[in-house]
């Protein structure tokens, strides 16, 4: 089992004591698809310094290039080609072998539009992604959002029984205890599931907070994990209120209750 961090670069630089295995950044941050190539090889470089690796990478989409096209809206399906394929030959460039695809507002569903129709685009990009993704040893896993988020794909439950459905191209699954508290989705929903989990987000329910800081029980969610043999990664997403000096402790909360579990 490996626990990371969800931040940037910049971030940990500065950090003395590392106590994490690897470090999750953000797509658009990170990998700038859309960016130039030089700006992406100035963070390659910096995180080349690094003693820790970058392995995942989330916030794919931004909120300006949706993906459900409708009667009344179209995609640009050139721009969306360009982005992914520059997004998986840059991660597969940093080392990166997780990308998130959570992106609540770029996969919502618009108003009026049949729910099962924008499912069944969402899963048509979800493999074609993973296949592409397949050819730099990169995973795409589908993260389940709040309802407050997006409207489509909210529960693990859901996210898993589409992501059966295209398993073969590569898509993944990944489980947010934050989310799935918020949606009081039971953790014995991920059990079923445990051949796709490849990633999972853990946060306290209150203020998204760092483990420990408002002592949660993350332990449910835990045990559920070892039952369904999920033995990947875990990375801490949360709303840190001051990174230095919380970062060690929460890592040692994390670790402490998913030993318990």
């Amino acid at each position: 089992m490996k626990f990371g961090v969800c931040t940037s670069i910049r971030t940990v630089q500065i950090l003395q004591d590392i106590q994490f295995d690897y470090l999750e950044e953000a797509v658009q941050r990170f990998l700038l698809p859309e960016g130039s190539q030089e700006d992406f090889e100035d963070n390659l470089r910096a995180v080349r310094k690094l003693a820790f690796p970058v392995e995942a990478a989330n916030s794919l989409l931004p909120s300006n290039l949706p993906i459900i096209a409708t009667p009344e809206r179209k995609i640009d399906a050139g721009r969306l080609e360009n982005y992914m394929k520059t997004t998986l030959r840059r991660a597969e460039q940093a080392g990166i072998r997780i990308i998130v695809f959570g992106s609540g507002v770029a996969r919502t569903n618009p108003e009026g539009f049949p729910k099962a129709d924008a499912e069944q685009q969402v899963q048509e990009h979800l493999a074609t992604w993973s296949s592409w993704a397949r050819n730099h040893g990169v995973q795409i896993v589908l993260e389940p959002l709040q309802y407050a988020e997006t409207n489509i794909f909210n529960t693990v439950a859901e996210s898993g029984e589409m992501v059966q459905r295209i398993v073969e191209s590569g898509a993944r699954l990944l489980a947010d205890t934050y989310h799935m508290a918020l949606n009081q989705e039971n953790p014995t929903s991920m059990i079923p599931y445990g051949p796709l989990l490849r990633h999972v987000h853990v946060a306290e329910k209150q203020e998204r907070a760092a483990p420990g800081r408002f002592g949660e029980d993350q332990r449910p969610y835990f045990a559920a994990l070892k039952q369904a043999g999920y033995d990947q990664r875990i990375s801490i997403e949360c709303n840190w209120v001051a990174f230095e000096r919380e970062l060690n402790p929460a890592l040692a909360e994390l670790k402490r209750q998913w030993a318990e579990a």
